[in-house]
């Protein structure tokens, strides 16, 4: 049976700040009707499975009208990475941890800020262990990514073509 959904993959470190908040807020901004055709969820590269989302990041993201309090953590797998359309990374660290588990395939794997304006840094900090201010900011770097990932899904051909898939890893 041929999928229905384009299954989206958020991954960060601990899988209890910046992925929960990312997956928050694309499942927020989503427009309503692509909402049904998408399915967002969130992994960890070294996932606190079974642990809340942090506390400071349930507030900052309550303050866009979005609840991750529900959101328990989980672990990033090979089968995460198998059945993910796109996976977007905040560090180029949790890149290579894809790419390792994708064994011969090549997964549509990309930075979150690679949706965003130009200007910002290619990795989004972690803000874990600091204070309110940090998450916020955090969701202020996201914000325009999320915004281009949903402006990518709405596109009339909503493909990475090859150029966006060559070097998906930075140069070392």
């Amino acid at each position: 049976m041929p999928k229905s959904t384009l299954e989206i993959l958020i991954v960060c470190t601990g899988n209890i700040c910046r992925s929960p908040m990312a997956e928050g807020l694309l499942r927020h901004l989503l427009p309503p009707d692509v909402k049904d055709q998408v399915t967002v969820r969130s992994a960890g590269t070294q996932g606190l499975h079974g642990h809340q989302a942090a506390p400071l990041a349930i507030e900052a993201i309550a303050q866009w009208g979005v609840d991750i309090s529900a959101h328990r953590a989980r672990m990033l797998t090979r089968d995460l990475v198998r059945q993910a359309d796109l996976i977007l990374a905040m560090e180029k660290d949790h890149l290579e941890a894809v790419l390792g588990m994708s064994l011969f395939s090549r997964p549509n794997a990309k930075l979150l800020t690679h949706f965003g304006p130009p200007y910002l840094e290619p990795e989004i900090a972690d803000p874990y262990g600091q204070d309110l201010a940090a998450y916020q900011e955090c969701l202020r770097i996201m914000h325009p990514c999320i915004n281009g990932v949903i402006r990518w899904l709405t596109s009339e051909d909503p493909r990475l073509d090859e150029d966006d898939l060559v070097n998906i890893m930075p140069p070392m």
